[in-house]
């Protein structure tokens, strides 16, 4: 008897529909599965065939021919065990006919029936509500959060296989409805505040202003001045993600398999933070085609640090992901773009030995040595960062008497304001040039996009260019200054972006100069 199932391939974070065909027809005993099966799928069959008898049903000796389309597209992971036991059941009548063409199967099995979690469920859900809003998506229990964030979507969540096949009989099943509030991925008990950060003004301004406008920043400083704290203080001021954006980042974990056990849509954005031993393909992603860090860092923020130590061509290929907010990867198994919309932090010792910008301490570095070390950061990749911020060693007993500064939530409230300006004016300009822009922050618009909303006067202009050829900026650093300008403008609450604005902006370009 011939049975066909539905299901979900994945290829990267695109999801793909699949058809499992199964044939059961008399002869001597086999099993054949064709259609670009990777070893999981291969050796799904001993799963398939042991949760079948764990679950009560027998395995016929037939002539089994399974056959995944379409042939041509690679087949990876576990998540075809469900749709491929229930295809072989209903091949050989175990089981009454329920309507299966209604029904997509997504899961994993493990030898005694019961159903394991898989990656890219909520991909999956997105793709069925577009393109088939019509059809039931079955996935494990542990995914049910996953798929029951995207609204008006019919789930089925079982816990073994026994418990699927009942459910598919039922009349009317009870299908699961869609999570009033998302689950966050991240701890944010873990993040530490800015309040435990003692003085740094000016690197708590910059951060401050990086939240705001998305702008990518570096921190650059004698080690142990406190550069990693600050850094990792940055995830409590960030603005809070909205429903789009959750959605989107969201996908790209599930199918990067990051997401915790029955977690929702991320409330907060990610802060990926590698070490530095990572590789090209770690960073940018291609093994298997799967996302890398700086996917998953999408809209939030890639955190560097140990700058320097960074092998040369894994920095270098973020300097494409960084103008256009995508990454374009070519592989022999096919090509991919995967979104890549992330704020650029890095931080760095100034020398070898890390005491060159120290006042209690002397440099034991030779200029040559020096200069090699700075060289490790390309002028490329130096010029596509907006804030470059010297972070002073600050004496212990100075440090204690000024006491705590501003807590996260104080500073937050600063950039969820300047945020809400951004939207209104961005939403205005939209309306008006009838364009849609691609992002809601300053930091991630073109520089066409970035003078037109900048309403400055003559002299205001002047002034800029004027200091611009000053400090000798190339067209991308001057129109990156003038982003941080207008994100300076809208922390003020002002409409118009001012002398004040764009000296405060020019500032955080002198590190750059000063190492030409």
């Amino acid at each position: 008897m011939f049975q066909r199932i539905r299901s979900i391939a994945l290829h990267g974070i695109k999801a793909m529909p699949v058809e499992i065909e199964v044939d059961s027809s008399p002869g001597l005993p086999g099993f054949t599965l064709v259609g670009l099966p990777d070893n999981a799928v291969r050796e799904s069959r001993e799963r398939v065939v042991s949760a079948m008898r764990c679950s009560g049903f027998h395995c016929e000796a037939s002539r089994m021919t399974v056959n995944m389309s379409p042939a041509d597209l690679r087949k990876e992971g576990t998540a075809f065990d469900l749709g491929l036991a229930v295809g072989m059941l209903a091949a050989t009548t175990q089981i009454a006919d329920c309507k299966l063409e209604d029904f997509v199967f997504l899961g994993e099995l493990s030898l005694d029936g019961r159903l394991r979690s898989v990656r890219g469920v909520l991909a999956a859900a997105a793709f069925l509500k577009l393109h088939f809003h019509s059809s039931i998506l079955v996935v494990p229990n542990e995914n049910r959060a996953e798929a029951t964030a995207v609204k008006g979507l019919r789930v089925l969540a079982p816990k073994t296989l026994k418990e699927c096949l009942n459910q598919l009989q039922e009349p009317k099943p009870a299908f699961l409805s869609c999570a009033e509030k998302s689950s966050a991925l991240a701890v944010t008990s873990e993040i530490p505040d800015f309040s435990q950060v003692y003085g740094m003004s000016g690197v708590k301004r910059a951060l401050e202003i990086s939240a705001a406008g998305a702008h990518n920043f570096l921190l650059v400083g004698s080690p142990g001045s406190g550069k990693t704290l600050c850094a990792r203080c940055l995830p409590g001021i960030l603005p809070a993600m909205r429903r789009s954006e959750a959605l989107e980042t969201t996908i790209i974990h599930s199918c990067a398999g990051t997401l915790a056990e029955n977690c929702g849509l991320m409330e907060n954005r990610p802060f990926r933070a590698p070490h530095h031993t990572a590789t090209m393909a770690a960073l940018i992603g291609g093994m298997k085609l799967r996302p890398g860090e700086a996917s998953l860092a999408h809209n939030g923020v890639l955190f560097l640090d140990e700058l320097p130590e960074f092998q040369r061509a894994a920095l270098e290929s973020l300097r494409q992901p960084l103008e256009e907010g995508v990454v374009r990867l070519t592989r022999a198994v096919g090509n991919i773009e995967l979104p890549a919309s992330f704020v650029l932090g890095a931080a760095m010792n100034p020398c070898p030995c890390g005491y060159a910008m120290d006042t209690r301490r002397d440099c034991r570095c030779l200029p040559d040595m020096v200069k090699r070390y700075r060289s490790r950061v390309s002028g490329p990749l130096l010029d596509r960062i907006d804030l470059q911020v010297s972070v002073p060693s600050v004496p212990l007993d100075e440090s204690r008497s000024k006491g705590a500064g501003e807590c996260s939530a104080e500073i937050q409230k600063r950039v969820e304001s300047a945020c809400e300006i951004q939207e209104t004016r961005f939403r205005f300009q939209i309306a008006k040039n009838n364009d849609a822009y691609p992002t809601k922050r300053n930091g991630l618009l073109s520089g066409k996009q970035i003078k037109e909303i900048l309403f400055w006067t003559e002299e205001t202009e002047g002034f800029s260019i004027k200091a611009a050829e000053k400090w000798q900026m190339s067209h991308r650093a001057y129109d990156r200054m003038l982003k941080v300008a207008r994100t300076i403008a809208d922390l003020r609450g002002e409409k118009k972006v001012e002398r004040v604005d764009l000296a405060e902006a020019i500032q955080y370009r002198a590190l750059e100069n000063v190492w030409r």
